[in-house]
């Protein structure tokens, strides 16, 4: 088959726009496709996986290549990591199974291989039919498939051959040249994760393609090792390697190893040193094992699959065995016959502003960088959207978000990362202006990430959904920030932590726990709602009734949410149904990844027979999270979670009959309006005068002690932001993206003077010369003169 070629240059231009700009999909705009109700399918020749190449994504074309959301390089230059999805996951249902089934090598890609580096004059004799240039030139490493045994020492798990490439500046024009090659690692290993899951012989990927309940599998991470070439690596961890409009000088091609998937966990590739010399036997349901003795690799030779002549002796007992499935001459195809990815940019790493500009040493292992913050958010956020099945069109996100950001700000979180979906669902606004310049970039950082949801489904749909989006998001926060916090947590703008008991901060809460070995505290969630005395009638809907009767209410616009929203159901502690909906604090130094309720991946899961036999722990296959490493909040004495997500008024219709004490509402017809219990207590009382029945209760340390230092707080943020001088915002957000780089532009150096820096800004960013030293004031890089 043809390689074809499809280029993205156009929307990924600079290193000022990634991630924003990566081909993950088409964004805002026309789509193939409804991400609701989808009928349409790429089996049934109703969508063209070329034209989806073409405009939005290459995956569906060749579901070997990574779903690439987001990258970045450490802080040492010394590896790239990636951040991608499983787009096998965005549809379930039965009219998708095809395309389901062609996208089985987006699971594939997490299982891992072993490979052996070889001349060209091996690689002719072993696979002489794979192509060749024609003009005989020869400059790439070539690999075989290989077992754990015969592969190199840095490609016993691996699964991407990564090429890199750097501007070479002595030429006219400059032009790209081959600066080495390395092979991917994993974070963790996928398959070992999967083997300790106490799930049977629940295989990695089914054949038939019902492997979703496998959420762990959701989200891939990989690294690609940048080489050891001169100067290579330094100039990629002091930043020096992008230049100061955002242009990058080193790029990576990154170029999957395809083979075929491995079923079941009798399957799974290990050494003894991870799972012992035996791998536990499970109950083979579905018939997995049948696939071994089938799915051989060919070979005209039958004495190539005599062990003890050709092949070095087997370290594990059972478990795949490459030997049988991959033969002695399973050579790869060269890069340029390879389908793959080619230019990624290798932009500056995350940790710029975390540091001193110029402390560009890589002498320190990024696992050992002293933490900048205790405690920081994550928030993926959208100006306006659809919520599940789009069933509601939401357009509070503003408001919410600085009344949340605030609250935060208040109980002790340093620093909010807001992932800005808007671009998602509009062109016309994001949160830019709702974000800046009310808080300060060392309080809020926003990250433009329009990819959108790709299956908005609701859960409960025969093709359930699937947040593509918002789980990436979360992995890239993780992955990205985590190195700089001590705890973390991923929560949308309807969630509030609250400290309780004694506790005034969330700083204190987790730093209290930590000293009882706990690495993660989970919150239980139950769904609060708005309480009567802060709502009004509302007719403005075809369920609402009309003007001069109003069936429904709404939450007034002068009460700040957490207020509104005060009453649960069900009173502290919450009951243990509500595990369902939790969220988590967490150490990322234990937690590997988090997926929205769930710590998928920790160290204890992650700890191999061979570790814990040195350090005297016992050691069993199926794994389970000692409670005391994870614990559920004590919501009276340590915090509490309060959700207050959105009660449209549409949900609150013909209230007065569905509220009044002592009717039986039909199913799905509840009360969705908050009477609370005077004083929190269950009395002889039922119902308040106008006979509306008690429902919910109220936490009185948020009434007492919290909305009145939110109130507070918000109002001291606004009379700060109305005392900016007019225009400051607009200057601030025209060279805002040169700011985030002037670490490295030469305008800071210490020849330029003020006048000269301002000069620079002025013919970058085309603004004033009064507004660029106006800036420049702000930002502490010119004296008043």
């Amino acid at each position: 088959m043809q390689l074809r070629m499809f280029e993205y240059g156009q929307k990924l231009k600079s290193c000022n726009d990634l991630p924003a700009k990566l081909p993950v999909d088409r964004g805002f705009g026309n789509h193939a496709t409804s991400n609701v109700n989808n009928r349409l399918t790429y089996a049934s020749g109703h969508l063209d996986v070329w034209e989806e190449a073409k405009e939005g994504c290459p995956v569906n074309a060749d579901p070997f290549l990574p779903w690439v959301h987001d990258l970045f390089p450490d802080k040492t230059g010394s590896v790239v990591h990636f951040i991608a999805q499983n787009k096998r996951r965005c549809n379930s249902g039965k009219l998708h199974i095809a395309d389901i089934l062609a996208l089985q090598p987006q699971v594939t890609i997490m299982q891992p291989v072993s490979v052996q580096r070889i001349d060209e004059a091996t690689a002719l004799k072993l696979a002489p039919e794979l192509w060749s240039p024609s003009d005989g030139s020869f400059n790439s490493t070539r690999y075989r498939l290989a077992s754990h045994e015969e592969s190199d020492a840095d490609a016993m798990f691996t699964r991407f051959i990564c090429r890199f490439r750097a501007m070479d500046f002595s030429q006219s024009p400059p032009n790209l040249v081959n600066v080495g090659e390395t092979l991917s690692t994993y974070p963790y290993n996928y398959e070992f994760v999967n083997y300790r899951k106490d799930l049977g012989d629940l295989s990695m990927l089914t054949p038939k393609g019902k492997d979703n309940p496998m959420f762990w599998l959701s989200q891939l991470r990989f690294d690609c090792p940048i080489p050891d070439n001169g100067d290579l690596r330094s100039a990629i961890a002091s930043g020096d390697a992008v230049l100061s409009d955002g242009t990058p000088s080193v790029y990576v091609d990154v170029v999957p190893i395809r083979t075929a998937p491995r079923y079941g966990k009798e399957m799974s590739y290990f050494t003894p040193a991870m799972a012992g010399d035996r791998l536990d036997q499970f109950f083979d349901k579905l018939e997995f094992s049948g696939l071994m003795k089938t799915n051989l690799a060919y070979t005209e030779d039958p004495r190539t699959l005599d062990r003890a002549e050709n092949h070095p002796e087997r370290l594990m007992k059972n478990g795949f065995d490459p030997w049988l499935f991959w033969g002695n001459r399973h050579v790869l195809p060269r890069i340029e016959a390879s389908g793959r990815y080619e230019n990624f940019p290798v932009c500056r790493h995350p940790g710029v502003g975390y540091t001193s500009p110029d402390d560009t040493s890589i002498t320190k292992a990024e696992a050992t960088v002293s933490k900048k913050h205790k405690l920081t958010a994550c928030l993926w956020a959208a100006a306006s959207f659809t919520t599940r099945g789009n069933a509601e069109a939401v357009s509070n996100t503003q408001s919410r978000l600085i009344e949340w950001i605030e609250f935060h700000l208040m109980v002790g979180f340093d620093h909010i990362y807001v992932y800005d979906n808007s671009g998602a669902h509009t062109d016309e606004i994001d949160l830019e202006s709702t974000l800046f310049p009310r808080f300060l970039d060392s309080e809020v950082t926003r990250i433009d990430w329009p990819s959108r949801v790709c299956n908005n489904n609701i859960p409960a749909h025969e093709n359930t959904g699937e947040r593509s989006s918002q789980y990436a998001a979360e992995n890239s926060c993780r992955a990205r920030y985590g190195p700089y916090t001590e705890w973390m947590a991923s929560f949308d703008t309807d969630e509030y932590l609250i400290p309780m008991g004694e506790y005034n901060s969330m700083v204190d809460v987790v730093d209290d726990a930590m000293k009882d070995g706990t690495q993660i505290l989970t919150f239980r969630s139950t769904r609060a709602s708005p309480i009567y005395s802060f709502m009004e009638p509302f007719h403005e809907h075809k369920m609402c009734g009309e003007e001069s009767d109003p069936k429904c209410l709404r939450v007034k616009d002068d009460v700040l949410f957490a207020e509104a929203y005060n009453c649960d159901f069900d009173k502290s502690p919450k009951p243990e149904w509500s595990d369902r909906a939790k969220k988590q604090l967490y150490r990322p130094e234990y937690v590997a990844t988090h997926y929205v309720h769930y710590a998928t991946v920790t160290k204890g899961l992650l700890q191999t027979k061979d570790e814990a036999t040195r350090n005297g722990l016992s050691w069993t296959p199926a794994f389970h999270e000692s409670r005391k490493v994870d614990r559920i909040t004590d919501e009276i004495n340590q915090a509490v979670m309060l959700h207050t997500k959105t009660t449209v008024p549409e949900y609150t219709v013909d209230w007065q009959e569905r509220c009044r004490y002592g009717v039986k509402n039909k199913f799905g017809e509840n009360c969705r309006v908050g009477f609370p219990w005077p004083d929190n207590d269950v009395g002889l009382e039922k119902a308040d005068a106008d006979g509306f029945g008690y429902n919910c209760f109220t936490n009185q340390k948020l009434n007492d002690l919290w909305i009145p230092k939110l109130r507070d707080a918000m109002k001291k943020r606004n009379a700060r932001v109305a005392s900016l001088p007019p225009g400051a915002f607009t200057v601030v957000k025209k060279v805002k993206s040169s700011i985030k780089f002037c670490g490295f532009c030469k305008y800071k150096e210490a020849s330029f003077d003020c006048n000269q820096r301002a000069a620079y800004l002025v013919k970058k960013n085309k603004i004033t010369e009064s507004e660029a030293k106006e800036l420049l004031l702000a930002e502490g890089n010119c004296k008043p003169q």
